[in-house]
């Protein structure tokens, strides 16, 4: 679809992302908690912090690190902050949610964390839909349309060998 690779790799994220909060958004529509953690609900539990942990906070810290600045440089450095901004939100919101849903792979939750847990989830669904949208709408166009080859490759090469470092 795209012919800048790193727009091409942002793109594919952002589905797998709303993928994501799609299984998410059914998983808590169930109103009641189940008081087991069937294999089911645990492998998704863990499906879920696990693509947080090692892909969407991965995707954020990239953008952060190398995308952003080239935003600033290229003159939006408005857009940069309001994203940023919108990273430390999401992040807030995931870091809880990821916690609570670990917590729930060894226990079930109480009515109470199943609440709060659907809460934070419903946010977290929210907020990061927008997000992405708006990063599909505005920044992968931006950086198809405006990045030159040689950086394109330099950061397609960083984004997929250097995991541990952003």
């Amino acid at each position: 679809m795209y012919s800048n690779r790193v727009s091409q790799k942002l793109h594919d994220e952002y589905m797998a992302t709303l993928a994501l909060l799609g299984r998410l958004e059914r998983f808590v529509a169930n109103k009641e908690p189940s008081n087991t953690v069937d294999f089911g609900t645990r492998t998704f539990l863990i499906d879920l912090a696990a693509a947080f942990e090692s892909e969407i906070w991965h995707h954020f810290a990239f953008e952060e690190k190398y995308l952003f600045d080239y935003l600033v440089t290229s003159g939006d450095a408005e857009l940069a902050q309001h994203l940023i901004r919108e990273h430390e939100q999401i992040r807030g919101i995931g870091e809880r949610t990821v916690a609570m849903a670990r917590a729930a792979t060894l226990s079930p939750f109480s009515l109470s964390a199943w609440r709060e847990f659907g809460l934070l989830a419903q946010r977290l669904i929210e907020q990061l839909t927008a997000h992405v949208q708006k990063e599909e709408g505005v920044l992968v166009p931006l950086l198809q349309d405006a990045m030159e080859s040689d950086t394109e490759e330099q950061l397609y090469m960083v984004y997929v060998t250097d995991e541990q470092n952003l």
